[in-house]
């Protein structure tokens, strides 16, 4: 058949032809292609070169991107290759852990091994931090001094982190505070104020004297002052969304708190409550007798013999008693000691907007038509306005005391920009990945039935016209009367019926000549 075609004709042909076979071989190779998801992202390079081995071993297939930190692997074989490579150990997380004892050699000083330990602990902590979700890789470096036998001659020990975090991502006060505390009971002797965090740019995230200094404080006292506020925030978003719907209302609320540490001590006395305290009784007796005295008053007359001008005393008796009595009284004395807590609300300002009602216009309004019918805003009530304000008193703990202020402000919303609520990214995609092989069929079935049905046929069908028309060609009829009795002259019956039918034109004018003559 093709020799009966030009050389351009069989160059078009044979183009045709293989263009064909190789796009169907294309199609079937495509089709057979396993679905490549990741196996494991993030890989440092000692772990992505031990799990490269391993699927060389077991005879995996698998990709290579990111610059060789993220491997695919067939989707069949994801979770049964990861639980493999876990019993292995793999993928380590960087570092060295205490795996490194399990290849310990005999020979080996005591010096290698402190600095095995060493580089094992550090490995294991960074292992540890990097688990945190925000923390992409970790590095952990410890500066453990000798022992000294004083304790005045040894140095502290020491602890440097580097974390690198993930896009987007940020540690928190608390976090940080974690890292530190948890390294510093991982290692003996450290203190926490000798522990520092530092990110991937070099910034300290760790303040220097502990977390007592102002300025941790004063993150928490934010972070407090945010939880707060969006505590009271959900509380109202909540309950508004019942009354009005979804995405009808914002509320914000700014708090301001109070963070003095107030501590009190109180001392009062009540005079009208008496206690004795003490009590002292005392009582005394004397007796005594008076009579007549020989004496006189000291001198010469007293010394001179009875009778010789002395002058007889007359004595008395006499008896005294004495009583003493001393009582005290401790009048009752109350004291009292009062620590006002830190973070108290001082004062609540709640600003709230509220969408309004959206009735259907009807279609004779304004002259529109049935495809101009839109929905209309209408502006709620001032009753409804004034519950809605009382119900977001109630949520918010309002306090007439504390000069708490509200704000309910009834506004239109842009409903244009609204959309509805979908099933998220993630949701999407992985419904996405569970069609792509049927995706995939779909596409090759239908690009091999256009090349068969565009192509293949069209190419056969012309072949066949060809060779057909190349094995039985009927030979033209000549235009004039006489050449045509002169062509038929001599041949069958069969053969002059097809030259007619294969020239209808040139029969028909054949014919009128005939029938002219005649």
């Amino acid at each position: 058949m093709l020799s009966k075609f030009s050389i351009n004709q069989r160059m078009i042909v044979l183009v045709a032809l293989a263009g064909s076979i190789a796009g169907l071989i294309a199609i079937a190779l495509w089709t057979q292609q396993p679905d490549m998801q990741v196996l494991f992202t993030n890989l440092n390079p000692e772990d992505a070169a031990g799990i490269v081995d391993k699927l060389k071993e077991t005879k995996v297939p698998y990709e290579t991107t990111g610059g060789g930190n993220t491997i695919l692997i067939p989707s069949a074989q994801v979770h049964e290759m990861r639980l493999q490579l876990a019993t292995q150990g793999l993928p380590h997380g960087g570092g060295v852990g205490f795996e490194i004892f399990d290849r310990s050699s005999i020979g080996m000083s005591d010096f290698v091994q402190k600095l095995n330990y060493r580089r094992a602990l550090q490995g294991e902590l960074a292992r540890t931090i990097a688990q945190m979700p925000e923390i992409e890789r970790a590095r952990v470096h410890l500066a453990t001094p000798e022992r000294r036998l004083f304790s005045s001659d040894e140095n502290r020990a020491r602890a440097s982190v580097v974390v690198s975090l993930r896009n987007g991502q940020a540690l928190a006060k608390t976090q940080v505070n974690g890292i530190v505390h948890l390294v510093s009971s991982s290692v003996e002797g450290l203190q926490v104020k000798d522990v520092t965090v530092v990110d991937g740019h070099g910034r300290l995230l760790s303040s220097a004297s502990g977390s007592d200094d102002a300025t941790g404080l004063t993150g928490s006292q934010l972070e407090y002052q945010r939880t707060v506020e969006k505590d009271i925030e959900t509380r109202i978003q909540t309950m508004l969304e019942r009354i009005v719907g979804a995405n009808k209302a914002v509320v914000r609320v700014s708090s301001i708190l109070d963070f003095r540490k107030v501590e009190t001590t109180e001392e009062r006395y009540d005079p009208n409550s008496q206690v004795v305290r003490s009590e002292q009784r005392g009582q005394e007796k004397a007796n005594g007798v008076n009579g007549v005295s020989s004496g006189g008053v000291p001198g010469v007359q007293s010394n001179l013999p009875e009778g010789a001008g002395q002058e007889p005393v007359q004595t008395s008796s006499n008896n005294n008693q004495t009583k003493n009595e001393t009582v005290n009284y401790e009048i009752s004395r109350t004291v009292s000691r009062v620590v006002e807590s830190s973070g108290s609300i001082k004062q609540l300002s709640v600003a709230v907007l509220v969408d309004g009602i959206y009735e259907t216009a009807a279609p004779s309004e304004a002259g529109k038509t049935t495809s101009d019918t839109a929905k209309k805003y209408v502006a709620r009530p001032e009753e409804d306005m004034k519950r809605i304000e009382e119900i977001v008193k109630k949520a918010m703990g309002y306090s007439a005391e504390r000069q708490d202020q509200v704000q309910v402000t009834n506004v239109q919303f842009d409903i244009a920009t609204e959309e509805p609520p979908g099933q998220g990214v993630e949701a999407a995609a992985e419904t996405s990945s569970s069609f792509t092989p049927y995706i995939r069929y779909g596409v090759g079935g239908a690009l091999f039935l256009l090349i068969l049905f565009m192509v293949v046929r069209p190419l056969m069908a012309m072949l066949g016209t060809t060779g057909s028309s190349a094995e039985g060609a009927t030979p033209p009829l000549p235009a004039s009367v006489s050449q045509v009795e002169a062509s038929l002259t001599g041949k069958p019956r069969s053969q002059i019926v097809d030259m007619a039918r294969g020239n209808p034109d040139t029969t028909a004018l054949v014919v009128k000549q005939w029938l002219k003559t005649s």
